[in-house]
């Protein structure tokens, strides 16, 4: 559990605001979790597709899917092999990088002297299906990196550590949040001095380059601290007996409630739209999960318990800068601003869609295909769905989604079927599932390494076993076929 805190901390505090130098080591570091913490992959536990778990096992079906198909994106091909399943590919390399074929220069200019710079350079042979295929690679051992720590999560969650992990998460928000909100804001010589600010000289959001990055990761932590706040009273209090303040409110539920409420301050803080967005999706979720599981006066304590909350953050926050954020023209320049990106990403779905333009190579992809401003460079999609299909076409969607439906319909069972006050643990977990994926419909805040590593261990949370005892062990090997 130790190693599993310290990745989430190294994602946080180690190379701040440069997320590639942060990677490499992240993923060395989960290698290091598991062998210490051997990965539990369904996939090759017991029969394949029987018994309890056959869900999670198409799930990690699914994840190996994706990533042999990141991969067949680095596979070198023939020239003519390539030009024939991807055409576009061979366009673009046309396009943008001259080739030596002197009828393709001739093709592209009219200057007669690109000619001979081109023959003179000798033609490779065979090239990938990505464009990018440095990128690629990368984005590889990082997808990879990240599945593999979901797995070991998952592992070591069905044998315990899920409670010392979310309070662990508990005591980084509630240090990072409010360090972060006040060096946006004012000049902290130490703060600035460890973190520094970003590449454009622009003030930071803590260890995150921007607000929405920011709000990604706290729009995951809250539901998962409030959610283990909600267990933590239930299983101290016992049905029939009367209601003692004094159990159920000790030092700990006290900080829990501080933590809630400082990263929601955090939150409000940001000013960012997409992130509130997410947070309230979020929480018509958790709602509507929860409802059956808690009374109407339940009910009316916990809608009673938010508005405190609320209170308590938006007296740390400047609501006359939200309202405004809300209230102004910013928000249709905004929406107008990403259909135009999504506008002009289509193309690159239509021409790219069999196997798609390389994992990581939007930016470079996006480069003929943009019609806005050439004076600043299309980055990202603005919607994590619609990139994956411009960087991975069919060939990576198609497990993606496959793991989204496995995924949903193991964690509806485990919400499901969960009696016990982890209910509530899990229950937060997946809003704060649900509040990231909202997000990134009109963001990119799941590729940012500590998102994504906060991400996966939600979902491992969320979907975990737990440990079966050694009759129910039985039980389930007489139950499978064979």
């Amino acid at each position: 559990m130790r190693i599993l805190v310290l990745l989430v901390c190294w994602t946080l505090f180690a190379f701040p605001h440069y997320y590639r130098a942060t990677v490499l080591p992240l993923a060395c570091g989960i290698v290091l979790l598991a062998l210490f913490r051997l990965p539990d992959i369904e996939l090759f536990n017991g029969f394949f597709w029987s018994g309890r778990r056959r869900a999670a096992q198409f799930l990690d079906f699914a994840l190996i899917l994706s990533l042999a198909a990141i991969s067949c994106q680095l596979v070198p091909l023939s020239l003519g092999l390539r030009s024939r399943i991807a055409p576009a590919a061979m366009a673009y390399d046309r396009a943008m990088r001259l080739h030596e074929n002197v009828e393709d220069a001739t093709n592209l200019t009219t200057v007669t002297n690109v000619a001979p710079l081109a023959t003179a350079t000798a033609a490779p042979t065979r090239r990938p299906l990505s464009i990018a295929p440095g990128e690629t690679l990368l984005a590889l051992i990082v997808v990879a990196a990240i599945v593999l720590l979901f797995w070991c999560s998952r592992a070591m969650f069905e044998r315990g550590g899920v409670r010392a992990t979310i309070r662990a998460v508990a005591w980084i928000g509630l240090f990072v949040s409010p360090l972060a909100s006040v060096q946006h804001i004012i000049p902290l010589p130490f703060v600035d001095g460890v973190w520094g600010l970003t590449a454009r000289g622009l003030r930071p959001f803590g260890p995150f380059v921007n607000r929405n990055d920011f709000a990604g990761w706290l729009i995951m932590a809250i539901p998962l601290t409030a959610g283990y706040a909600v267990a933590r009273m239930q299983s101290r209090h016992r049905a029939g007996e009367a209601v003692d303040a004094e159990t159920l409110f000790d030092s700990k539920s006290l900080w829990l409630a501080m933590a809630v409420c400082l990263m929601a301050a955090g939150l409000l803080g940001s000013l960012s739209r997409s992130g509130l967005a997410g947070a309230f999706a979020g929480l018509v979720f958790f709602a509507l999960i929860s409802r059956r599981r808690v009374t109407a006066r339940r009910a009316g304590l916990a809608i009673a318990g938010i508005g405190v909350a609320l209170a308590i953050a938006s007296a740390f926050a400047d609501m006359g800068a939200l309202s405004t954020r809300f209230m102004d023209g910013s928000v249709s320049e905004g929406l107008s601003g990403r259909l135009s990106i999504w506008r002009q990403t289509w193309p690159i779905v239509r021409d790219f869609w069999p196997f798609g333009a390389g994992v990581g190579a939007y930016r470079a992809v996006m480069v003929p295909y943009q019609t806005m401003s050439k004076f600043f460079a299309i980055s990202h999609a603005d919607n994590e769905f619609l990139q994956i299909l411009a960087e991975g076409g069919l060939l990576l969607a198609l497990p993606v989604a496959m793991a989204l439906v496995a995924g949903g319909f193991v964690a509806a069972k485990q919400l499901r079927q969960d009696r016990t006050p982890i209910f509530w643990v899990r229950a937060g977990a997946a809003a704060g599932i649900v509040a990231l994926a909202t997000q990134n419909m009109i963001e990119m805040t799941l590729r940012v390494p500590a998102n994504a590593v906060l991400f996966a261990i939600l979902a491992a949370i969320t979907i975990h076993y737990p440990a079966l005892s050694d009759s129910a062990k039985t039980a389930s090997k007489q139950r499978a076929p064979g």
